[in-house]
């Protein structure tokens, strides 16, 4: 059982209410018998978890008996009654984080909460950096967070809307002080949304569509960033002069949002040009819409008359100009704003959001039409006024009476622009070849050459229409050479997406390094374009080279630890190369959720990165399950932001705890022997045993992934074997079967060799106690420890073919060795001794995880066996273990 903290009686009394409401809700809709199931289950797993080991042994048998048992009919609403548990679980958990980061604050005696601006502003100035450079920093720093859709993330829109209204009420709960009848309103509002909850489809009936997902996504920034994004500032203000004693000054918000989701290409033939191009107009228009909100809230509050608040002479003369170039709106709206200027100036910039509105709604319902006259075009023509409106305020006195909430609504267009998110585009970097070779008189481009062809050809169109900020950044996935890069820059320029004037393209081109030879050929890649002179006066003119990192394909080729090893070297090797070159790089990281990945806790992260990778920037891809509970609510959103941009401080100004460059650099000659060992250990398990493609499609449910109507991307790149196969249903598989084998495989063989030389053992503590990176690779494994189920995951082995019996005993007989390695280094004598909200966590799930595993298993037999009816309850088992087992692609 995991150790308990004084704040954990408030989420036990959550988790009771919802299961109690729960199982309200299954005796009413389902009847009697099946509660009884579900609680003879319940119990049963329970028993397996806790207690004499023959006791566990005797449960885990009868678990198994009774889900043999269990007709098909029978299984669904079993399977249903653990996921909606999870779900609530999860609910409840999101809120107790929140209670937690608010008894922080609101304690007048305590210290800030780890990793917020305000702790991470005190550790600055306990540093001697002083307030100067901070600001200098803070206002020079870029963050970029790109959303992508995620084949994992398996709850639909409409739950998570039900989720979120659930959270609202457990809120209610907490913070006020309900009389009687508001206390049996909220908890029957609470049992509604339960009801309902039950009563709705999981499953989406069909594979959703790329518009689908636009939608999703775009949910969590119209819905919670948005307004998070519009209060960075104040937030950096306030921790600051907490910090310092003394106001920050003028500083925006750091933070911009990209995403993937219309415009990724790679492998998803349902990116079509068509599709890019509603996308970027589906964002735009959502984007103009929340503005027009904004600006509507604001004509509300700027109620000042000129009688009382002079407005500016540049006010007034911005209101004439606006009353000539839009007599329309002025006789419609002027005679009910006379003597209201601010009033009167928003209603005239409503008037071009509405102008531009229109011409993009039109453009989506097929209709030729220009863009009106006096239509914002791009964010710089709406923060002008929004400009011109603050300094009116100013002088007329407006400091505390709209000031604050005009600011606002500028930080929101910087973050977001006019679209909620900026688009980017990402094609294979084969595709890129292909169509370039075209252009030159070769042969015909491929499929996807003509495809890339075609969407630049509508990128185009959107940066007349808008601007740059519609879409400016080309991501080439499997780069490995200039050549890709010169190659979607021929493409490009083709396309008409330059600028004559300042000499280069409008796009900028970013090679994706994913397996071991294109990260430790990257730097030759770079230096090769750096003296291609075309290419070179491009970089000077835009200032900046982004390079993309993946985490996720070099993990699968040669696992995680020679993935790390990669990564980090190609990072410190790519940085390096920039700098000799003089030419400003941008590393985008492409993590996923999962350790497999290059997931993990966000500040340890970036902390973990080596010097000079960040320098005032940092971009990274924001995937699928980590959107539900990173951004799901306001404060989780806050949290999350406060934490990567304490990160990035941090890294920054350099004032993390780090070893010298002497020290790291041993450090890394021993972690690249690591990393070695762990490569061939990985390789001879996955790639060269003849066996182990047998073993992973039959103990794994990777053939059930790829039906499960989730995602609109295939799970493989294109028609093949385990090479190509995506990391993601990679991970996905073996999240499912409680092995996560992605995740440690390799790693305890490493750790032992090494400890075995002389000095190893220490060398490794002392390396795990001093060097971010280390500890966070070790932490991350431990984590994954923590959650794999090997007697379960054994269940799923035995439905593979008897000639894998020894394979499956060489991945036991190591993961054992990884476990007993892994708390050797870390001192615990129990996995998350030194993490006990994790460990706590993990313990009250891992129980109502359980059944669905059992379940899981018995249903892929009966399936495999022919059995009708099984899908499913299959399908919903596989949602259920992602809901409860988190970090799952």
């Amino acid at each position: 059982m995991a150790r308990l903290r004084a704040l954990d009686p408030p989420l036990r009394r959550d988790v009771r209410l919802l299961g109690r409401l729960l199982g309200e809700v299954l005796v009413e809709q389902e009847g009697q018998a099946l509660f009884d199931l579900e609680e003879h289950v319940r119990r049963l797993a329970i028993q397996r978890r806790r207690g004499p080991v023959a006791g566990r042994r005797a449960a885990a048998a009868e678990l198994a008996q009774v889900l043999e048992r269990l007709p098909v009919e029978r299984a669904e609403p079993v399977v249903r009654a653990f996921s909606i548990y999870f779900q609530l679980v999860n609910l409840a958990e999101q809120h107790h984080r929140i209670r937690r980061s608010r008894e922080h604050a609101s304690a007048a005696d305590s210290r800030p909460q780890r990793g917020s601006l305000e702790a991470t502003l005190l550790t600055l100035k306990a540093s001697g950096v002083p307030a100067e450079r901070v600001r200098e920093a803070i206002r020079s720093m870029r963050v970029t967070l790109t959303l992508t859709a995620h084949p994992t993330q398996a709850v639909r829109r409409t739950l998570l809307e039900k989720l979120y209204r659930m959270a609202g009420l457990l809120e209610e709960r907490d913070r006020c002080e309900l009389t009687p009848r508001e206390s049996a309103d909220n908890l029957e509002s609470l049992r509604e949304e339960i009801t309902t909850l039950w009563q709705t489809d999981e499953l989406r009936r069909e594979r959703p569509t790329v518009g689908d997902e636009v939608k999703n996504v775009l949910w969590y920034v119209e819905e919670v960033l948005a307004e998070q994004l519009a209060v960075v500032p104040e937030v950096m203000d306030w921790a600051f002069e907490r910090a310092y004693g003394e106001p920050l000054g003028s500083a925006g918000t750091p933070v911009r949002v990209h995403s993937w989701v219309g415009g990724d290409m790679d492998g998803n033939p349902l990116v079509t040009p068509e599709v890019f191009a509603d996308t970027l107009r589906a964002h735009r228009a959502r984007g103009l819409r929340l503005l027009l909100r904004d600006l509507e809230a604001l004509g509300g509050r700027l109620s000042q008359s000129s009688r009382h608040a002079k407005p500016s002479q540049e006010m007034e003369a911005s209101l004439a100009r606006d009353a000539a170039e839009l007599p329309e709106a002025e006789r419609r709206q002027g005679p009910r704003t006379t003597g209201e200027p601010w009033r009167h100036k928003l209603r005239f910039m409503e008037e071009r959001l509405q102008r531009a509105l229109r011409y993009v709604t039109a453009q989506r319902a097929g209709e030729a039409t220009a863009m009106p006259e006096g239509a914002y075009r791009t964010p710089e023509a709406l923060l002008s006024d929004l400009d011109l409106v603050a300094r009116s305020l100013e002088e007329a006195k407006g400091e505390h009476a709209g000031l604050r909430l005009v600011r606002r609504v500028r930080e929101r267009v910087c973050a977001l622009g006019l679209s909620l998110a900026e688009l980017e585009a990402r094609v294979p970097a084969e595709d890129a070849v292909s169509a370039a070779a075209s252009l030159d008189g070769g042969p015909a481009p491929t499929e996807g050459g003509t495809r890339l062809l075609a969407v630049l050809a509508r990128l185009r169109e959107a940066q007349t229409e808008s601007g740059e900020p519609a879409c400016r950044t080309l991501i080439l996935s499997m780069a490995s050479t200039a050549e890709d890069v010169l190659a979607a820059f021929r493409c490009v320029k083709h396309a008409g997406l330059w600028d004559e004037k300042r000499g280069c393209a409008t796009v900028d081109v970013v090679p994706l390094f994913e397996q071991l030879g294109a990260l430790d050929a990257g730097p030759d890649v770079l230096r090769a374009l750096f003296a291609h002179a075309e290419y070179r006066r491009h970089l000077d003119a835009r200032g900046v080279q982004e390079v993309m990192v993946g985490y996720s394909d070099s993990g699968k080729e040669v696992g995680l630890l020679a993935a790390s090893a990669a990564l980090q070297r190609a990072q410190v090797a790519l940085t390096e190369t920039a700098r000799a070159a003089g030419v400003r790089l941008r590393l985008f990281h492409g993590r996923g959720e999962s350790v497999a990945r290059g997931g993990g806790p966000a500040q340890e992260a970036i902390l973990a990165l080596p010097p000079g990778a960040v320098a005032g920037g940092y971009k990274a891809t924001e995937q699928g399950e980590a959107l539900d509970h990173k951004y799901a609510r306001p404060e989780l959103a806050r949290r999350t932001l406060e934490l990567v941009l304490g990160g990035v401080l941090l890294h920054t100004l350099d004032a993390q705890p780090r070893p010298s460059p002497e020290d790291e650099g041993t450090f890394r000659t021993v972690f690249d022997t690591l990393a070695e060992t762990g490569r061939r250990e990985y390789r001879a398990l996955v790639w060269e045993d003849p066996a182990f493609l047998d073993l992973f499609t039959a103990a794994t449910p990777v053939e059930e992934i790829a039906s499960l109507p989730i995602g609109s991307r295939p799970s493989k790149r294109k028609a093949g074997g385990l090479e190509t196969l995506r990391a993601i249903p990679w991970v996905f598989a073996w999240t499912q079967n409680r092995a996560i084998l992605p995740g440690w495989y390799g790693v305890g063989s490493a750790l032992e060799a090494y400890a075995k030389e002389e000095g190893g053992t220490a060398m490794l503590k002392r390396m795990y106690r001093e060097w971010p990176f280390f500890r966070a690779v070790i932490d991350n494994v431990t984590m994954v420890l923590a959650k794999t189920d090997m007697a379960i995951a054994g269940r799923y082995a035995k439905l593979a073919p008897a000639s894998t019996k020894a394979l499956w005993r060489r991945i036991q007989q190591e993961h054992r060795r990884t476990r007993k390695q892994v708390k050797r280094l870390t001192g615990e004598l129990k996995l998350l001794d030194n993490n006990p909200p994790l460990q706590r966590s993990i313990s009250l799930r891992n129980p109502y995880v359980d059944p669905m595993s059992f379940l899981q298993v018995e249903l892929l037999k009966r399936k495999r066996q022919g059995q009708a009816e099984c899908d499913r309850p299959l399908l919903l088992t596989l949602n259920g273990i992602a809901a409860g087992m988190r970090n799952t692609g």
